[in-house]
């Protein structure tokens, strides 16, 4: 059976930073979930679909092609590569949106689960381990209070030299939680199982340790 790792956790909480990290580590293939949905809303802007048009949404997700590069997502529209396109705020706004359909998520989950493959798989998101791979050996859920995140990614921003209030972020962030959690299809909870990690006062290299400790403990193995 193919090992996942899932992380999950609100936006902002760190989960990119610490499953690329074990990914590395492992040697395992990596799923970024919400690069899926951030793709689908790059195409949704690009090709100018509107969001409350559910077949154009899942027409886009069916017409974007998934891979793994490196054991790492792919991600090409039209025959052009879009990854490097997708990190931005703006993208990230319609992302929230587009992930709350239910239709669209549906048309995802074959791709996600297509990502389980030897050597193994550390899928980061809000669903992985309550929906997408409830299977998984090991479910980590990372959180932090909405002012840390804000703060984090106030700092983020500012050092990529983006024009960004802090009041504005937290208001963002709270809109984001409150479509994650209270959508009707796959919310944001925290899976059955799941070791749960509170990064408020942590570094990111002791959120590293804690998590290592888990992985040590689950698969007798050092990393």
């Amino acid at each position: 059976m193919t090992n996942v790792i899932t992380i999950d956790g609100p936006s902002g909480v760190g989960k990119g930073t610490i499953s690329e990290y074990l990914s590395d580590q492992l040697k395992w293939n990596y799923l970024n979930s919400g690069a899926l949905y951030r793709a689908i809303a790059w195409v949704a802007r690009n090709d100018s679909i509107n969001l409350d048009d559910i077949i154009g949404l899942e027409c886009a997700s069916k017409n974007i092609e998934f891979s793994l590069k490196s054991k790492k997502l792919k991600i090409v529209y039209k025959n052009k590569e879009i990854g490097s396109l997708i990190y931005n705020e703006e993208v990230a706004k319609i992302a929230s949106k587009v992930s709350s359909k239910p239709k669209v998520r549906q048309s995802i989950i074959n791709i996600q689960r297509s990502f389980k493959k030897e050597p193994g798989l550390v899928a980061e998101g809000r669903d992985m381990g309550s929906v997408i791979f409830p299977e998984s050996q090991l479910k980590i859920f990372l959180t932090a209070s909405i002012e840390t995140r804000a703060q984090r990614r106030f700092k983020q921003l500012k050092d990529r030299e983006f024009n960004v209030s802090l009041p504005a972020l937290i208001e963002d962030l709270d809109a984001r939680d409150r479509r994650d959690k209270e959508r009707k299809s796959s919310p944001l909870v925290i899976p059955e199982g799941a070791f749960v990690i509170e990064t408020d006062d942590l570094t990111v290299v002791e959120v590293k340790k804690a998590v290592n400790e888990k992985v040590n403990e689950t698969y007798g193995t050092d990393i």
